[in-house]
């Protein structure tokens, strides 16, 4: 379950209220890795000083927790203008790269020189007077998280050439802006813990929360109900509204003391004690005066927040809190303020340790090892053997025995097979292949899988093969004939080679080339000024894919 967090501000001065879990004037220590209800109460002081709910219709809030002005550490931007972007420029790229990046799409004049003291800031100037120039920024593949801020430095005039500032900006480790009211449902509430009974009064429970900070609440007993009650009101104002009702009566009522944050208990005692009461006391809470939360949910688990405490190495780190408000459009910090966040411990992968392990005395390691041969070690001869006693391990020559004794790998001066069957991935064993090509050979002994394509060129990652019996008609003189084939696998691009068959009249040359996915079309072309007509035939067509 998520922890709460209530922080008050006074968006007066911008000021943390000393209320809420700022009690003490500073907000609690985070910790990373857990999950915070995290709930905003806004104010601004009045003209006598008092703080009063701000009016947040139509507004809207953001919060993070981060580095002010933090720079990112790895990856690349790039600069968008006039829908053109840049190629990709690495966050600590040096003015002649960042130049070497626009000057395609801002023209080979503009001017690239670093901007102020802060790092990986570019002021860009255009290389016309009197010429626009807006550009976009992307952050690729910026880490930890930043923004490409651009803004506008000076606006372009006959004799004045645009400029812009281009800044990388680290974004905050911790950031939400999905705020939402605070629901008040539940706040306020009246249950019934206990029926009466001939044994026992029946009794309520009046629950005020802390959000309830002003009004009034109604009991209602059946059709008759109390006049309001103010909240934080005494047990004994509560109880007087209720002795007040007809069908209650004066004494047959208790109500033991409550507070603005505690609990009131209401018990049935005397006539209507130990009884149970058919009539229903119910609540009404509608002139509860409630207090005006904004809250989200708030997860100190993110990458860019490790990547602080590994740029500190220490256990706490004190980044900023800021709260921003958005009225009318209009963007202004309400709070900026230190917290102190600190690494945790228990972790989603933490497991019960296990007992320490138990040594072995010198004796008993000795007595653990064997040292004849009754048991298949025969250290004499530095070889292990087989329960049929046919040596399999001869560690002594650094050799590999099949179940005859014979010798088949040995791992001396390398690793060396002496004339053996292999297979690997689970194939059968088998003897070194031979008349066959590459790829069949390394699929009988298991090293590539059978069943797929497979490339025979480099960077080729299959190659197809089928036979297609085509008959291309009269291919006029000068003039070329196409036929199409389906082959299951081939691409636009693909290169083809063709297989003639035994005899092709003179004058005709064929070729082929992949059309679509899947489909290819061969060529009959005839160079010569009369008319040909090829038999029919078959044709082996190759497809080697990319």
């Amino acid at each position: 379950m998520a922890s709460s967090l209530d922080i008050y501000i006074d968006t007066t001065n911008g000021n943390l209220v000393a209320a809420g879990s700022a009690g003490n004037g500073t907000l609690p220590t985070l910790t990373r890795n857990d999950s915070y209800n995290l709930r905003v109460r806004l104010q601004e002081r009045d003209q006598s000083g008092f703080l009063r709910d701000l009016d947040l219709t139509g507004s809207s809030i953001k919060l993070g927790i981060g580095g002010i002005d933090g720079d990112p550490t790895d990856g690349q931007f790039k600069l968008v203008l006039n829908s053109v972007t840049s190629n990709a420029i690495s966050f600590n790229a040096t003015t002649t790269q960042v130049y070497n990046a626009i000057s395609g799409i801002a023209g080979t004049g503009v001017g690239v020189t670093t901007y102020g003291n802060e790092n990986f800031s570019y002021l860009i100037t255009s290389p016309t007077l009197g010429t626009a120039m807006s550009f976009g920024g992307d952050a690729f593949t910026l880490f930890p998280t930043s923004s490409v801020l651009v803004s506008t430095r000076r606006f372009p005039a006959s004799s004045v050439a645009a400029q812009q500032v281009i800044r990388l900006v680290r974004n905050p480790a911790v950031y939400s802006d999905t705020f939402v009211a605070s629901p008040t449902s539940g706040v306020v509430s009246l249950t019934k813990i206990q029926d009466g009974s001939s044994t026992q009064n029946e009794t309520y429970d009046l629950a005020i929360g802390s959000d309830a900070e002003g009004g009034s609440v109604v009991l209602n007993f059946g059709a008759n109900s109390t006049t309001a009650i103010p909240v934080g009101a005494s047990a004994t104002s509560f109880q007087e509204a209720l002795t007040s009702i007809t069908t209650i009566s004066n004494g047959n009522i208790s109500v033991d003391i409550g507070n603005n944050a505690g609990n009131y208990s209401i018990s049935f005692v005397r006539d209507l004690g130990l009884t149970n009461i058919t009539t229903a006391l119910t609540l009404d809470a509608s002139g509860v005066i409630f207090g005006n939360f904004l809250q989200t949910t708030v997860t100190m688990a993110t990458a860019e927040l490790d990547e602080l405490f590994a740029e500190t190495g220490d256990d706490t780190i004190s980044p900023k809190l800021e709260v921003e408000l958005t009225q009318n459009g209009n963007p202004k910090t309400v709070l900026q303020t230190d917290v102190t966040v600190r690494r945790d411990l228990i972790t989603s992968g933490s497991a019960v340790p296990a007992a320490q392990a138990s040594y072995l005395t010198a004796a008993e390691s000795f007595a653990a090892f064997v040292r004849n041969s009754t048991t298949g070690v025969n250290s004499t001869a530095r070889s292990l053997a087989d329960s049929s006693a046919v040596t399999s391990v001869n560690f002594g020559a650094r050799t590999l025995n099949n179940s005859a004794g014979t010798q088949v790998v040995s791992y001396g001066a390398g690793l060396a097979f002496a004339n053996t069957p292999m297979g690997f991935y689970g194939a059968t064993v088998t003897a070194q292949p031979a008349n066959i090509n590459v790829v069949s050979g390394l699929i009988n002994t298991g090293l590539i899988a059978n069943g797929a394509t497979y490339g025979v060129l480099p960077s080729s990652p299959r190659t197809l093969t089928t036979t297609a019996s085509i008959y291309f008609g009269q291919v006029g003189s000068n003039s070329t004939n196409s036929v199409s084939v389906v082959v299951t696998g081939c691409q636009v691009n693909d290169i083809v080679l063709l297989g003639l068959p035994a005899s092709n009249p003179n004058g005709l040359s064929f070729i082929a080339h992949c059309t679509t996915a899947n489909g290819l079309e061969v060529d009959a072309v005839n160079a010569t000024n009369g008319n040909i007509t090829p038999a029919t035939a078959t044709y082996r067509i190759t497809v080697i894919g990319y």
